[in-house]
């Protein structure tokens, strides 16, 4: 009986044991919901990559500059197009030249599949809340959006609009020259660091664009910088496919005036060969290859005094050389790799990814660097403790970057970090931006009208001028 008694309180204690081990280990399912680490990992992940995407579409409703890692905690202004009424931004309105550039703004804002034949889409998201874009049939304007965005409480609804659709104020309506035109470049500085800003978008008043937008790739402020160890990795970058679009297309034209107006010739009977996203082919003469030959020689021949030496425009926007430009663009047709977003990182393996828009110049209306490959390279980090991996400089600083692409080096292709901006958020104090005034609080590097011809500039109140060649010192 003893040795009964015995055996009874053994299984008794095992079996005590192990409903405690159970329960444990039911409670820590529990506490995780049910998942496995991995499915944890997935799951943080994923939620990494809507976070990006929510910065990427309240940095095009907002200033950039101001969101900052708790966004979504945050409260901004909009700064979208611009107010319907002055003083009141519930309402704002973005001007596009017709039904399929409404829907492709609202598709780049919303990342929605909608073109212009879509009647109605509703965008929603649990952390900040919906837009619903709804096809206009009243005559006075193409599209609306209803915006109901927690971190926008100012921001009621979007009008995409042309200037000939409506007698309110639309973003191009005004006379004559702008003060910028595409190519120009500003400097602002940001702390210690210099950040050059170029045109890849004017204010221009026959195409009926009534703001400035810029692009910034030639340095990445603290702001955007993730450091980890010896790795910085770009962060808060936003993304603006239509404006990543219009600086391939610049560049292009840029490095080679003929052969760009040449595709313009060839396809201005087919709609879908685009001329900066919606401008007309008709204004052609405005910007044809005399204009960009003109501002290629500007670049070449602008220098900025810097130290050890000073450099022209293409090695301070671009932190490369023209020829380095020409041999990724046009000679090896390697294209315009650009760094958007941010990064994701799947912290386990340290597996961190980027997202990557490749523009090169293809067939057909896919000419003029229209074609365009979306990727998400990544790298293992535990393979590469002995190198410092730095995305803060890009373009020709290879070395801070290239073993990212490639443990071996052998990936030589440039990349550039991009971020954008509207001339009036590049503004370093309050402005109305007034697209005949300089940006307040920017240093002026490069200008059409001061560097290139001067004389067209002197008068802002006439009507675009039709591009000459001109003879540049």
């Amino acid at each position: 009986m003893k040795k009964n008694f015995y055996f009874l309180l053994m299984a008794a204690l095992v079996c005590g044991l192990s409903l405690s081990f159970t329960s444990c280990k039911d409670d820590d399912k529990d506490n995780n919901g049910g998942q496995s680490e991995e499915q944890q990992e997935q799951q943080a992940l994923e939620e990494q990559d809507k976070d990006n995407a929510r910065f990427a579409l309240l940095a095009q409703l907002c200033d950039a500059d101001d969101i900052d890692d708790n966004f979504l905690a945050g409260n901004f202004e909009p700064t979208i197009g611009v107010e319907e009424t002055e003083g009141e931004p519930s309402v704002r309105i973005v001007s596009v030249n017709s039904m399929e550039a409404a829907a492709a703004r609202f598709a780049d804002l919303a990342d929605a599949e909608i073109d212009e034949n879509t009647s109605e889409y509703i965008w929603k998201d649990e952390k900040m809340g919906t837009m619903t874009y709804t096809k206009a049939d009243d005559g006075k304007a193409w599209a609306t959006v209803a915006v109901s965005i927690k971190q926008v409480p100012q921001l009621q609804k979007i009008i995409y609009r042309s200037v000939d659709q409506s007698d309110a104020n639309v973003s191009g309506k005004f006379k004559g020259r702008a003060y910028y035109r595409f190519g120009d470049v500003v400097r602002r500085k940001v702390k210690n660091t210099d950040e050059y800003w170029v045109c890849v978008r004017p204010a221009f008043s026959l195409e009926g664009k009534g703001d400035s937008h810029w692009a910034c790739v030639n340095v990445l402020p603290d702001k955007n910088v993730y450091t980890y160890s010896n790795f910085f990795f770009p962060t808060g970058l936003g993304e603006n496919k239509e404006h990543m679009q219009n600086l391939a297309e610049m560049i292009y034209a840029i490095l080679d005036p003929d052969g760009w107006t040449r595709n313009i010739k060839n396809y201005k009977d087919d709609k879908n060969m685009k001329m900066f996203g919606d401008f007309h082919k008709e204004n052609l003469q405005y910007h044809n290859a005399n204009f960009w030959s003109n501002v290629s020689k500007g670049w070449d021949n602008k220098y900025v005094p810097l130290y050890p030496e000073s450099q022209n425009i293409f090695e301070v926007v671009f932190n490369t050389s023209r020829d380095g430009v020409v041999d990724e663009v046009l000679e090896s047709k390697n294209g315009l790799k650009l760094l958007y977003k941010g990064y994701s990182w799947k912290k386990k393996g340290k597996v961190i990814h980027l997202w990557q828009a490749n523009y090169t110049s293809g067939s057909g209306v896919n000419c003029n660097m229209h074609q365009e490959t979306l990727t998400e390279p990544s790298c293992d980090l535990t393979k590469k403790d002995e190198w410092e991996i730095d995305f803060r400089k890009t373009g020709g600083y290879l070395d801070n970057y290239c073993q990212f692409f490639d443990p071996n080096e052998r990936d030589q292709k440039f990349r550039w970090c991009v971020r954008f901006s509207t001339g009036k958020n590049l503004a370093t104090k309050k402005w109305n931006g007034n697209v005949k005034e300089a940006i307040p609080g920017v240093d002026e590097i490069y200008r059409y009208y001061r560097d290139a011809d001067p004389e067209s500039g002197k008068d802002l109140s006439k009507d675009p001028e039709v591009a000459k060649p001109l003879y540049l010192n």
